[in-house]
């Protein structure tokens, strides 16, 4: 069987004993594509590696990217990890953008593309934890688990939403010409896959 590889950007942390920035992804993940995306490796992105480096050297068998969760974005917290995980995250857009690869934000990671696109955020103390959305494409109402202090209050075309909060922020989007998506929640997570449409509608492009 062929390799087939998805890449996902991870976390930076600064230990706090002596300086190093270090890149680290939950285990989480790894359970999550042995369970969702069986038949693909998780190949976690390197910030010191241009984006491009994996898409040439892989040769085809990169076939979708995961935008993960943790730390906020520049523009919400400026810090120097914040920045430089914002920078190549946009690389890795712009590239899906241009070679339609399908691309998956999932919470920070969604909020990266919002903001990519244009997006206004919001600060919030109640998406701490679980709370209702509401699927316009699904019609259902789904109790999604959410870990972030900033929402979505607007996106701008070519995005449109299709999941809300009850405060009427956007919880996911998707892209209307290119395979890309945004999930506020963390999918990876416990119940993290209560409403899986918008998943299933990316892996269908991989």
């Amino acid at each position: 069987m062929p390799l087939k590889f998805i890449g996902i950007s991870q976390r930076l942390i600064e230990n706090s004993n002596y300086f190093e920035i270090r890149e680290a992804l939950s285990l989480e993940w790894g359970e999550f594509f042995l369970q969702h995306l069986n038949g693909y490796l998780p190949l976690p992105l390197s910030y010191e590696i241009p984006f491009v480096e994996y898409a040439q050297r892989l040769n085809g068998t990169l076939k979708g990217i995961i935008l993960s969760g943790g730390n906020d974005l520049n523009i919400l917290n400026a810090n120097q990890i914040s920045q430089k995980r914002d920078e190549y995250e946009g690389q890795i857009i712009t590239y899906c953008l241009e070679e339609s690869l399908p691309l998956l934000g999932v919470c920070r990671g969604a909020q990266r593309v919002a903001e990519y696109f244009g997006a206004n955020f919001t600060r919030s103390d109640i998406h701490i934890g679980k709370h209702s959305i509401q699927n316009l494409t699904t019609y259902q109402k789904r109790i999604v688990n959410s870990f972030h202090n900033y929402c979505i209050e607007k996106i701008r075309e070519p995005l449109y939403g299709i999941a809300f909060a009850e405060d009427s922020t956007i919880e996911a989007f998707r892209h209307k010409y290119k395979p890309i998506f945004g999930v506020m929640w963390h999918i990876e997570r416990e119940n993290g896959m209560c409403d899986a449409s918008i998943f299933e509608e990316w892996k269908k492009k991989l």
